[in-house]
């Protein structure tokens, strides 16, 4: 899945964490600053992947799959966060960002050791 697909698969996750089910797409655009027809291409993607529904011009809802998917990319984008922050010292706004610019190319392997790595330093 290329990375400007997997950015919106995250962030309509991340806008359901506060118990919405579903995603309006002007939000979607709102968040990540780009225009809805730019939201309308990666929603076409995305709908052709399973990884979400939506009705015609409506509300975004992830899928089982989509949600899955999600859940492992924004999981990749705390634990970098929080290596990059606790292990090297960036500042958060930094460590979110190049989070964000890595966590896109990290395998699963590599991820779950960086988790295992930071909650060892917690103990």
């Amino acid at each position: 899945m290329k990375e400007s697909i997997e950015n919106y698969l995250e962030n309509i996750y991340m806008l359901t964490l506060n118990g919405e089910k579903s995603v309006r797409s002007v939000d979607l655009a709102h968040k990540l600053g780009v225009t809805r027809p730019s939201v309308f291409g990666a929603i076409s993607v995305l709908k052709e992947g399973g990884f979400i529904e939506q009705e015609s011009y409506g509300d975004i809802v992830l899928t089982d799959k989509g949600a899955e998917k999600a859940k492992e990319i924004y999981a990749k984008h705390l634990a970098l966060t929080e290596f990059l922050m606790t292990t090297l010292g960036l500042p958060k706004e930094i460590a979110e960002t190049d989070a964000c610019k890595i966590e896109h190319d990290l395998s699963e392997e590599t991820a779950k050791k960086l988790l295992e790595f930071i909650h060892a330093q917690k103990k």
